[in-house]
């Protein structure tokens, strides 16, 4: 149907106009070898309707320029921005709403349908504005602040951090610093660090023994890099710190995990021990009693299988560890983080470790997974270097990594 309409309109114009369709045979005895194919009856009116050539696509040019100029001068208030973007998209409702349809383009002289065309573009410009302007809108929510904060705020949510942390923030540094403060740029963002630095919590190491092994656990999903956090957290203990260190790998499943860490751990003379299921953690405690700390690499899990993510729950139950290190990584984007976190938080976690923070282009995400967790941050790392690329989490070494976004190598 759609070829033989396409014919038609070719053949007699696009105002023909459909009369009768029937389905016919190309002569075969009762069709089993025709073809069918599709007859099509037409017509068209002597008499076409005539329509203005100018009235469906004439615009006032005044107004458009007036509400342009308004748009871009309403950053001194914010209800004048907002009317001033609802002119426009009035504007461009307007506009759409009188552009023609397909068929009375055609119908239209060549000279009419090249303004048409123009008519087209221009809109397609005015939209591109639109977005300009609301972008200009996003980060000028503050209008009456100092340019300094102003450009704080836009770097912030640029890093990705949260805008309303974002607008917090600025608001707090703009109340503690004085008039000519807040328009110097060392003295906010001094003062910017000072705050975001103060939002984030880190755990340090406990400087003394304790009696029995410290057991710490790192979970996770898949492909954040527990395997090799924990090669580098079990060099540090053993040739920085010269503690007695275990090993203990739960993680089974995937191809070569077991291979990577017994290799590791050849290499740094550590022993260690493989666990298959939660009935062999105990036996496998017993034989590191004499340990100080006691690491323990468990399987990846996709966040989204509860079944999986209960299985290990009983695994981390019959370990009764210390410390449980959720493993997130810093490329990952905020929707996926945050649902990472909430369907890990069945393992009860009590410390964040931030991987591949060397990948991520920027890292306002540290600060928040940090407010939204609540939890403190306790390694960072920055590579794939064993031991060397981790560092203890260091509240303004993490703000300077979120805010200017500087990444250095431990």
């Amino acid at each position: 149907m759609k070829e033989a309409t396409e014919q038609m309109k070719e053949e007699l114009g696009p105002e023909a106009i459909i009369l009768n369709t029937k389905k016919i045979s190309n002569g075969k005895h009762f069709n089993f070898l025709g073809k069918e194919m599709l007859e099509v009856t037409a017509a068209i009116d002597d008499q076409p309707v005539q329509r203005p050539p100018q009235a469906p696509y004439q615009r006032d040019d005044a107004s458009f320029n007036q509400l342009l100029q308004r748009a871009a001068s309403a950053s001194v208030k914010d209800s004048a921005a907002n009317e001033a973007l609802e002119g426009l998209k009035n504007v461009a409702e307007h506009f759409e709403k009188r552009t023609l349809r397909t068929e009375e383009r055609n119908a239209l002289p060549l000279a009419d349908r090249t303004e048409m065309h123009e008519l087209k573009a221009e809109m397609e410009e005015m939209k591109s504005t639109l977005d300009s302007i609301a972008e200009h809108f996003k980060y000028s929510k503050m209008p009456a602040l100092p340019q300094c904060l102003q450009q704080a705020y836009r770097t912030l949510v640029q890093n990705d951090v949260d805008e309303q942390v974002a607008a917090d923030l600025v608001q707090v540094v703009y109340g503690k610093l004085d008039g000519p403060q807040r328009d110097n740029r060392q003295a906010v963002e001094t003062s910017l660090l000072t705050e975001i630095a103060g939002l984030l919590k880190t755990a340090q190491p406990p400087k003394e023994k304790s009696k029995r092994p410290r057991v710490i656990v790192l979970v996770g999903p898949t492909g954040v890099g527990k395997t090799t956090t924990i090669a580098k957290l079990a060099a540090i203990g053993k040739l920085v710190q010269h503690l007695n260190i275990g090993l203990i790998s739960a993680d089974t499943y995937r191809v070569g995990a077991i291979e990577q860490l017994r290799t590791f751990a050849s290499i740094a003379d550590i022993p260690m021990e493989i666990v298959y299921k939660p009935g062999d953690m105990t036996e496998a405690l017993k034989k590191f009693s004499a340990k100080d700390i006691i690491f323990v690499d468990t399987v990846g899990r996709n966040q989204r299988m509860k079944k999986e993510l209960s299985e290990l729950k009983r695994l981390i139950q019959s370990l009764d560890p210390d410390e449980i290190h959720l493993v997130l990584s810093a490329p990952t984007n905020k929707r996926t983080m945050f649902d990472v976190i909430e369907r890990f938080g069945l393992l009860k976690p009590n410390r964040v470790v931030l991987s591949k923070v060397d990948e991520a282009v920027v890292l306002g995400t540290m600060l928040n997974i940090a407010l939204h967790t609540q939890l403190p941050i306790s390694f960072v790392t920055t590579g794939q270097g064993v031991p060397d690329d981790i560092m203890l989490a260091d509240s303004e070494k993490l703000a300077r990594m979120i805010y200017p976004g500087i990444v250095a190598h431990a």
